[in-house]
């Protein structure tokens, strides 16, 4: 007795008032795989564009990373680093599996040097399938070991060098948002944010900052005080400032110019105008302009006196 009313007001539904053009299944799915194919390509434009940012930075500051890890300057994917709804093409574009291989090879790695192509497969000494982030094979790399990989199904070993860097993975996010994030182990870049940023050193700027919230261990600290103060945000902005006094450091040291990175926050406040003058868990953008502005004055002047471009730590937690 319930459907007939159901089915009366489905019946009801308005309907569009003009004659829509056809559009075939054919030509649904050629411009389907079309724009697949664009949004792949994209992506590895991106991920090598932060990669071969990344890596000089991750390099250049390990003596004031409190951990460190072995690169060989690859990217690594499988299937679950896409969404569901991109699986299949996917696995037809870019032959994703279940198992993790070698999606890019960074410019100028030793990944590169070795010969290590796009979907190889890292072994582990018992055969399997593993990653270069793994425990075993970070402890091969280290001590020098040759490794093995999986080529077309066939099993070789090569002499693969590795480069010490800042114990940190570094991420692409496929979002739109602008936005970066670190949580302790990782860092996170979003496609948006790629695509905001205008030049290299802008880049740099952003991963140093973030780099900056990992090493000085300010996930705990945010954690800690926004629970004590009962979800104070104001609390957090300090760290976020530091984040920036640190990351400028790190962006230097890897030899990235810091001239101008600041207007990144003016055209910032173009998208997002309410943080100009307000604070929330970060601080305003004037704010932020201003003392990267202020710290880039700080390292060219320890720069001109030759000293070395280690950040100011106050005494009792000056690094080593």
């Amino acid at each position: 007795m319930r459907i007939l009313p159901v089915a009366l007001i489905l019946g009801g539904c308005a309907s569009v008032s003009t004659q829509l053009p056809d559009i075939t299944a054919p030509q649904l799915s050629a411009e389907q795989t079309r724009q697949e194919v664009l949004a792949f390509e994209n992506l590895d434009r991106l991920q090598q564009r932060l990669m071969q940012v990344a890596l000089p930075v991750l390099k250049a500051n390990t003596e004031l990373c409190p951990k460190t890890r072995q690169s060989v300057g690859v990217v690594m994917h499988s299937l679950k680093n896409y969404p569901k709804s991109l699986h299949p093409a996917a696995k037809r574009e870019l032959n994703a599996g279940v198992e993790p291989t070698v999606r890019l090879i960074i410019n100028g790695s030793a990944a590169e040097a070795a010969g290590i192509k796009i979907g190889d497969q890292f072994l582990s000494s018992e055969g399997k399938v593993t990653t270069p982030t793994s425990k075993a094979f970070q402890s091969q790399l280290k001590a020098g070991e040759p490794i093995q990989i999986r080529r077309g199904g066939k099993d070789m070993a090569i002499n693969l060098k590795s480069e010490t860097v800042c114990g940190y993975k570094v991420r692409l996010s496929i979002s739109s948002t602008i936005n970066a994030y670190a949580d302790g182990r990782h860092i996170t870049m979003t496609s948006g944010m790629m695509n905001f940023v205008e030049d290299d050193d802008e880049l740099a700027q952003i991963v140093g900052h973030e780099l900056a919230h990992n090493t000085m261990g300010h996930i705990r600290k945010i954690i800690t005080n926004f629970v004590v103060s009962l979800g104070g945000t104001r609390y957090t902005r300090p760290f976020e400032t530091e984040a920036d006094y640190v990351g400028m450091y790190y962006m230097v040291r890897a030899g990235y110019n810091p001239d101008d990175v600041e207007e990144f926050w003016r055209r910032l406040a173009l998208n997002s105008p309410k943080y100009v003058a307000r604070d929330k868990t970060h601080p305003r953008f004037p704010n932020r302009y201003l003392s990267l502005a202020a710290t880039r004055e700080e390292i060219k002047a320890k720069q001109a006196a030759g000293l070395p471009l280690i950040p100011n730590f106050k005494a009792a937690e000056k690094k080593s």
